[in-house]
């Protein structure tokens, strides 16, 4: 049997290719589809691999980042909802981390805050968080569950 194919670099440029090429067309909000572009690149590196926790982490959560910034413009939703829907979108990818994988509880961390934050930011208690940590709140997530994923220990 043949060795699978890594498709993970391919993928990548591709992804990074089509939101500029949709920013030179014009496309609205071009840029945004980089995150999900990405997303889907690490989901077929982790469909077509040997279904790596390392691929599909990264899948969901910039599948999910991607989608909830797109969403609230596909939809010609308020800016009043946008970033709930970015925040919920984000809990709602890392639960299917959980979900694929029940083993690993980490990702229910960033999922439970992430939905917190939603649902109060949604009913207008979204001042929950200082504001100047508002801008660091998903990126420190980021960060955080990006280093769970460079020192937990390698399961099979």
């Amino acid at each position: 049997m043949p060795a699978r194919r890594g498709v993970l670099g391919g993928a990548v440029l591709v992804a990074v290719g089509v939101p500029f090429l949709l920013q030179a067309l014009g496309v609205q909000n071009g840029s945004a589809y980089l995150f999900l572009a990405l997303g889907l690149a690490f989901g077929a590196a982790w469909w077509a691999g040997t279904r790596q926790y390392v691929y599909f982490v990264p899948a969901a959560a910039l599948i999910t980042f991607g989608l909830g910034l797109v969403l609230p413009s596909w939809l010609g939703l308020s800016s009043d909802v946008a970033e709930p829907i970015f925040l919920g979108a984000l809990a709602i990818g890392f639960t299917i981390v959980f979900l694929v994988d029940p083993r690993r509880k980490a990702p229910l961390i960033p999922a439970a805050l992430l939905a917190v934050v939603a649902l109060l930011t949604l009913f207008g208690m979204g001042n929950v968080l200082p504001d100047w940590f508002q801008p660091m709140f998903v990126p420190l997530l980021f960060i955080a569950l990006g280093v769970y994923l460079l020192v937990e220990p390698r399961t099979h």
